[in-house]
């Protein structure tokens, strides 16, 4: 047996597909006057595989995608494309695969130092194509992630947020990573889609096989391998325990979000694409606190154009049926980055260039995301929200780009919201200590939970040696949360949550009686959180937060909140 740290609960059966990083050595190699021809033969027969792999994805696209696919496959066909690889077999009397890298690097280069800015951003494709390409010659066996086989169980050292994005949730009855925390894109997403999740697996890749039949508990973090016939119960009496707790917290379906002292609150769910609204609405979200639009970047290979995000925000207020969506403007930096855009490497990408930052010095991103929010919104109750504000000037900023799209919609005769509500992430520090004055020029906070633990502790979430320090339970951080919904509501605003923390049952009690008004939280946790909210008194948790607040220690208030919720 196999441990590790659960992150999504659930029992998890299935044949392991493990995905490794690719380790591709080119070996610049001098060949024969005769072999010229077979090797210029591979790079041709190696590229029409590419070609033929392109023209059957197409198959099933349509739109915009299909366009932007048709001409990514034009540039393939070009004879051009391979004439410097050509010669470089030919002249130089170079291997096929050290021709391909020479020989496409070269041309991705002219693209690139073209002013064009259009043709230069080809330049990203044809290095694309060229690692196909090698993929072909290398005969390297590549997986899609997009179409795998039922109850797969994927192993993997980590898998980026690009990857998460596009894995093929309906045949996954598992994920399995040697690093990572609960607090990863990964575990998140896997606990949205009711996946049960494993990371910190020691070795998992060098242990487990293609194909190895596999067992896991999401919970306590436990991998069976050919799992014996008294394991396989175990496991099934646990799947059919969590599934009577299922049953149970079915009949909170039809409950409002209220304490036993009528104290109403809003349960919300943070989605990444869509679909995942479906999921929302099926666990009764009274709406979408936080929609992760950098998940519609991830999931393509280029920038996503302004047609094609209209119609995804779209589609999601269409889902929710009238209740609110709010949707964060693009989060990219960190630990998300999009290949195509080619952000510069930082030394700490976490205080660097990313989300508001980013986008207030790409305009022409923000302003494409922000005028199809905006026409959006003529379909539903969308609300908008900009990541990573640290100062009032970094807010003004942004509601002047919006206003120059809002005045360029109305020019072209667009329909959208005129009166769409504008919020913040209240994420770092600075904004919390600010946030009676930020209040009065928004219309909502959100307080994302994940990026002020880590900015306020000064620990990187991610990181595996210093991963105690990171909690919730800090003093200092209660006291940010504390001053965030202060201020929210001595402008008369909401305040909500949408860090993980908004769903954990043991801190709800606290941000009750902090006076939290709305809980965004993974849709598969909302049932629960309103069965331990409906059980709550408001004044009760009110004492305890008195209490808390004034606690000098993580340790003591923890103990101090599981006390609590131990006793309802």
């Amino acid at each position: 047996m196999l441990k590790g740290n659960g992150v999504s609960t659930g029992v998890g059966f299935g044949n392991v597909v493990i995905l490794k990083k690719l380790e591709r050595k080119i070996e610049k190699k001098t060949i024969r006057d005769a072999q010229k021809e077979q090797e210029l033969k591979r790079v041709h027969e190696a590229l029409q595989e590419v070609i033929n792999d392109t023209e059957n994805q197409m198959k099933n696209i349509t739109g915009t995608e299909a366009d932007i696919m048709q001409a990514y496959l034009m540039i393939m066909q070009d004879p051009s494309l391979i004439a410097e690889t050509e010669n470089a077999i030919k002249n130089s009397n170079y291997n096929a695969e050290y021709a391909v890298e020479v020989g496409f690097n070269s041309v991705a280069q002219i693209f690139e130092n073209m002013d064009d800015k259009y043709m230069a951003s080809r330049s990203r494709d044809i290095l694309d194509i060229k690692n196909r390409v090698l993929g072909k010659l290398f005969k390297e066996e590549t997986i899609d992630l997009t179409k795998l086989n039922p109850n797969t169980i994927i192993v993997a050292e980590e898998l980026t947020t690009s990857e998460t994005a596009k894995l093929d949730f309906n045949n996954i009855s598992g994920i399995v990573t040697e690093l990572g925390g609960e607090n990863s894109h990964t575990s998140i997403m896997a606990r949205t889609h009711a996946i049960p999740a494993i990371t910190k697996v020691k070795d998992a890749t060098k242990i487990l096989k293609n194909g190895d039949s596999i067992a896991i508990n999401g919970t306590s973090g436990e991998i069976y391998i050919n799992p014996t016939e008294e394991e396989k119960q175990k496991l099934i009496d646990l799947e059919k325990q969590l599934e009577e707790e299922k049953v149970e917290l079915e009949k909170y379906k039809k409950q409002e979000s209220v304490t036993r002292d009528g104290i109403k609150v809003k349960l919300y769910a943070n989605i990444g694409l869509p679909a995942d609204a479906k999921i929302a609405l099926n666990n009764t979200a009274e709406g979408v606190g936080l929609f992760r639009s950098e998940f519609l970047y991830m999931d393509s290979d280029t920038m996503p154009s302004e047609e094609s995000q209209f119609t995804a925000y779209k589609e999601a207020v269409q889902i929710m049926e009238g209740r609110e969506v709010i949707i964060r403007t693009l989060d990219i930096g960190g630990d998300k980055d999009l290949k195509y855009l080619e952000l510069e490497k930082e030394a700490n990408p976490f205080l660097g260039y990313r989300a508001i930052r980013l986008c207030l010095d790409r305009q022409d991103i923000f302003k494409t995301q922000l005028r199809a929010i905006l026409r959006a919104s003529a379909f539903g109750k969308l609300a908008i929200m900009f990541p990573m504000i640290s100062s009032i000037d970094e807010l003004r900023a942004a509601k002047e780009v919006l206003e120059e799209c809002k005045k360029e919609l109305d020019n072209e005769g667009i329909e959208y919201d005129k009166n769409i509500q504008v919020g913040i992430m209240i994420e770092i520090p600075s904004a919390a200590l600010i946030a009676d004055k930020l209040a009065k020029e928004c219309d909502f906070f959100s307080i994302g939970t994940n990026d002020l633990i880590q900015y306020t502790v000064a620990v990187e979430r991610g990181n595996e040696k210093i991963s105690k320090l990171y909690t919730k339970y800090h003093p200092a951080v209660i006291q940010l949360i504390k001053k965030a919904i202060d201020g929210a509501h001595s402008a008369n605003i909401i305040c909500g949550m949408c860090g993980e923390a908004a769903g954990d049952s043991t801190f709800i009690p606290l941000l009750v009686g902090l006076g939290l008004d709305e809980f965004s939280m993974n849709s598969n946790s909302i049932l629960r959180a309103r069965k331990t909210i409906n059980n709550l008194d408001s004044k009760e948790c009110s004492k305890l937060s008195e209490e808390v607040i004034n606690m000098s220690s993580a340790e003591e208030v923890e103990k101090r909140l599981k006390e609590f919720i131990n006793q309802k």
